[in-house]
């Protein structure tokens, strides 16, 4: 028997009814607005997420309601419940983010999880199998229907995701103006199914240049691989990566990530959540008994996801950091893995490695409200002007 969701228990006294419900009553759309729901949706997005065929990390309750936890507060948020039935069959969290653009306050609706400094990829509502198409158009429609904001800024949604042509088609139903793009082009390796194989892939210049780095550092220092699995020593691992990830930057030039103590409380409550679930691999090298190298990934549905990673600058001369991602993906293949996914971040070493591309997706869609009206000069005419005049190509999303 289906689940049957108990929403309507949910709903803030006094809140408008739900939004977006056809005449027949198939599919409502409740918005929920208060930090204890959102801990309260727990069961029901996990049981929704297990089960959605465009599901990340990121649009998990895990990574989602942590972020709300470190970025929210203040923030009108904005939660999307799409029932049918009784049963939960589609979650979206937005928040609506103040800003001022040429001097006028600006009303952003955005992912609950981007926003700050953090970046993350594969955003977008959670769907039931089966009724994706229908669901993502009312969570979009209903959407677009709510008040307060000037601009709608959805971006990093996931490519296997209808969320972004649903949004397209609502922003067209509703007479708005709309923008779609890619957010990100992001590399990724298809893992065959043995580390001879992985090695036999690669172009004759490449293997030898892998082998030999992890040859002359096994030469130079007692190295010791492997992957942390010390709960109650986290913190430890933790402290060791933002330290590592700092010192790498340092030497070349800087780096936003683990820059705020906002963006560090996240990532460690957040991996802390992700250990507990399986889902965390936090791949270390150790020389000459000292960690010199670490790199943050998740697993999830068979792929690896690289998150952040970090190395010792006064051992560049043994390699570690790439010592280590050639460990990592012997240890994916090892364990069964399809895929590693490089995420968002141009680098040269991963094009190299690629096998393939994929591409997130964005959406703006604008009010014509002067709040609207400033944040598309400011963000979208004025970037494609200067293009324009600098004969440049186009200029990516910019949120």
């Amino acid at each position: 028997m289906p689940h049957k969701a108990q929403f309507p228990t949910l709903a803030p006294r006094g809140a408008p009814p739900p939004i977006g419900e056809t005449p027949g009553g198939e599919i409502a759309v409740q918005f929920l607005t208060s930090t204890e729901e959102f801990a309260r949706l727990a069961p029901e997005w996990n049981r929704l997420h297990a089960r959605a065929a465009a599901a990340s990390v990121f649009n998990s309750w895990l990574f989602q309601y942590q972020w709300w936890q470190v970025y929210g507060a203040g923030q009108p948020l904005r939660i999307l419940a799409a029932l049918e039935r009784g049963e939960t069959v589609g979650l979206l969290a937005l928040y609506i983010q103040k800003v001022v653009m040429l001097g006028v306050p600006v009303r952003v609706l955005r992912f609950v999880g981007s926003g700050g400094d953090t970046h993350p990829d594969d955003l977008g509502p959670v769907l039931a199998p089966g009724r994706e198409h229908a669901v993502a158009s009312k969570l979009a429609r209903a959407a677009l229907r709510l008040s307060g904001f000037d601009v709608t800024v959805l971006s990093d949604i996931d490519p296997a995701s209808v969320f972004a042509q649903a949004l397209e088609e609502a922003a067209a139903e509703a007479r708005r103006a709309s923008l779609s793009e890619v957010s990100e082009r992001i590399a990724y390796i298809d893992l065959p199914g043995s580390w001879p194989e992985f090695l036999k892939s690669m172009s004759s210049d490449r293997r030898t240049r892998l082998k030999k780095a992890r040859r002359q550092c096994e030469a130079a220092h007692a190295l010791r691989f492997f992957v942390w699995n010390d709960a109650g020593g986290l913190d430890t691992a933790i402290d060791r990566l933002v330290e590592l990830h700092r010192k790498r930057w340092s030497e070349a030039g800087g780096s936003g990530s683990f820059a705020s103590a906002e963006y560090i409380e996240f990532h460690r409550q957040t991996m802390k959540s992700a250990f507990a679930r399986g889902w965390l691999r936090l791949y270390c090298l150790e020389l000459d008994g000292a960690i010199a190298a670490v790199t943050y990934c998740y697993r999830f549905r068979n792929r690896i996801f690289l998150m952040q990673a970090g190395f010792d600058p006064e051992l560049a001369k043994s390699n570690p950091g790439k010592v280590l991602l050639g460990c990592a993906l012997e240890h994916a293949i090892g364990e069964g893995n399809e895929v590693f996914d490089f995420l968002k971040g141009e680098h040269r070493y991963k094009d190299q490695l690629a096998t393939g591309h994929r591409a997130t997706r964005g959406v703006r869609v604008f009010r014509n409200t002067l709040g609207g009206i400033a944040y598309r000069l400011r963000r979208v005419l004025l970037p494609q002007w200067k293009a324009r005049l600098l004969r440049r190509p186009p200029p990516k999303l910019m949120t």
